[in-house]
């Protein structure tokens, strides 16, 4: 009987080992093609003349249809697998990337972007659930460092690559190229065998009953609400502010994300390895507390390189808290739920995203260049008492 569990669990880890390297692999290839995408979609959106508001609203549209679907794609996920939503996401941004290159207007675009929203809200709690199901409790936020690093990597290479086709041959090349790269994500995740078996291979599973304190979900939504409006206000207004106010190069406005990207390289795993040692909720606020300040910086300084420290200081401590954020939303749910779980996370996280370009655009108009920067200071500033007060009313799972 003790070699029999032996063997169990011997195929159990290479089992998920190889399920994690096609994830990892399926991941790089849609990151790439992302990154070649959105870091400067606000720039091709003004090459057809889009003002800074009607660039903030086709980025906030396609996250409201994102968020529209988080919970019910969570709940789908659960039903119908994780696999088939994924290559569903996959194929969504694929054509909807092709169909985008040979857009003429910013409303046409508008229309199309929605689906990358909506592929958003398909991938992404499937992704989350995959490595969830593959990684032991202990070692969970080090798992999700690990595999975090696709996004990094991704980072890294794409946008100055898309920033120097874009003004070399067009903006139509990198939209072209990324579809590509959407259609072969779809084959490492075809190879995945997915099974339906917890964290930990057991003999008879158990039937739980599921007590969801309202306050916990409350503060997880709030939490990633709040940290996704400020990110994305960040991350819709500088490429404008750099392209119109320091008159940056667009391959140049590429490197300030990868520079970020390269940060996030080094200190992902260590973020996740520190979370699981000295506490999630801990690291995050330690390292949360700086970023408010740094931002509160903007519009003082007049040198560029002056900004690029800001803004890659600032992701790399918030690179710091991501494997933390996502492991501490996990350990609060039992597994049958992590789909749920996850489709709430990711629901606030890209309201989020809908809210943040919106009012980063309204800013820049109205007040000023700095003001988008500074209120994405105050954001992260008031997120910290929810991540403070969060996990505390732990969601339990009883046997009948």
């Amino acid at each position: 009987m003790m070699l029999k569990k032996a063997i169990k669990r011997i195929n159990y880890i290479r089992r998920n080992e190889k399920n994690l390297l096609l994830l990892f692999s399926a991941g790089l290839l849609i990151v790439i093609g992302l990154q070649l995408i959105q870091p400067l979609f606000p720039l091709y959106l003004q090459s057809i003349n889009a003002t800074e508001l009607e660039i903030s609203l086709v980025i906030s549209l396609s996250s409201i249809a994102g968020t529209a679907l988080m919970l019910p794609s969570g709940y789908i996920m659960d039903k119908l697998g994780k696999k088939k939503m994924f290559i569903i996401g996959i194929l969504l941004w694929g054509i909807s990337t092709l169909l985008i290159s040979y857009a003429r207007n910013w409303k046409t675009v508008a229309f199309l972007y929605t689906f990358h929203g909506i592929a958003d809200a398909f991938v992404g709690p499937a992704r989350m659930a995959f490595i969830s199901s593959a990684s032991a409790q202990a070692s969970e936020a080090t798992v999700f460092g690990l595999m975090s690093l696709d996004f990094t990597i991704g980072g890294t290479i794409a946008p100055p690559l898309s920033g120097f086709l874009s003004e070399k041959i067009g903006w139509h090349i990198p939209l072209i190229i990324a579809s590509i790269l959407f259609f072969l994500g779809i084959i490492p995740i075809v190879s995945i065998k997915e099974k339906s078996t917890p964290n930990e291979p057991t003999d008879s599973p158990k039937t739980t009953n599921i007590k969801a304190p309202l306050l916990t979900t409350l503060l997880y939504f709030t939490y990633g609400f709040l940290k996704s409006s400020a990110q994305s206000m960040i991350g819709t207004m500088l490429p404008i502010f750099l392209n119109n106010e320091l008159k940056t190069t667009i391959t140049s406005i590429g490197l300030f994300f990868t520079i970020s990207n390269i940060v996030n390289i080094i200190v992902q795993v260590p973020g996740g390895l520190l979370a699981d040692r000295y506490g999630r909720k801990k690291l995050i606020i330690l390292f949360l507390l700086p970023v408010p300040l740094l931002y509160g910086l903007w519009g003082i300084l007049d040198k560029w390189y002056a900004y690029l420290l800001i803004y890659v200081v600032s992701k790399g401590l918030l690179g710091m808290t991501g494997a933390a954020s996502l492991a501490i939303v996990s350990e609060v749910f039992p597994e049958e739920k992590k789909g749920f779980a996850f489709g709430l996370s990711m629901a606030g996280a890209r309201l989020g995203s809908a809210v943040g370009p919106l009012l980063g655009g309204y800013l820049y108009g109205s007040i000023g260049p700095s003001s988008p920067f500074r209120g994405a200071g105050l954001i992260f500033l008031s997120s910290i008492p929810f991540i403070y007060f969060l996990g505390r009313n732990k969601i339990e799972s009883n046997p009948r």
